[in-house]
């Protein structure tokens, strides 16, 4: 079974929000986070892994990309998911997997986090919807 091999450990980093951003109250506006310490997450055995994936330290992400509707029933940043979201948010600024690969692990290391099987569809779906929008701005991107 996949699994981290390291504990997360992060810290909050300085809002950086510029104009009227910086006005909103701190639940809304979008927290950034910092990984201290580098971890790996073994896919497959972890005697056997058919592949480590490590997470640097200083690598910053924004933990779970929850709509703000929903923030007060899935915060952003919650003990049980986090890792998973900096997992995910790793592999996807890394360029080394596909966002479709990014998301399979993602599913798979909330299973491995112990979160239960309805919150983990409804996250992978999220993530899944998430890939529209990011695959219609790399488009733009590329147009522009």
């Amino acid at each position: 079974m996949s699994s981290f091999t390291d504990r997360l450990i992060i810290m909050a980093v300085p809002n950086t929000a510029i104009g009227l951003a910086r006005l909103l109250p701190p639940g809304f506006q979008r927290p950034r986070w910092e990984v201290l310490e580098g971890f790996r997450y073994a896919v497959g055995s972890l005697d056997h892994p058919d592949q480590v994936i490590e997470v640097p330290d200083g690598f910053h992400f924004d933990g779970a990309s929850v709509p703000l509707p929903f923030r007060m029933l899935v915060p952003m940043a919650h003990p049980d998911y986090i890792q998973a979201a900096a997992l995910h948010d790793w592999m996807l600024e890394s360029g080394l997997y596909t966002r479709r690969r990014c998301d399979q692990v993602f599913y798979e290391a909330l299973g491995v986090l112990g979160m239960p099987e309805l919150w983990r569809a409804a996250m992978f779906g999220a993530v899944r919807l998430g890939a529209l929008r990011w695959h219609a701005r790399k488009l733009i991107a590329r147009v522009s």
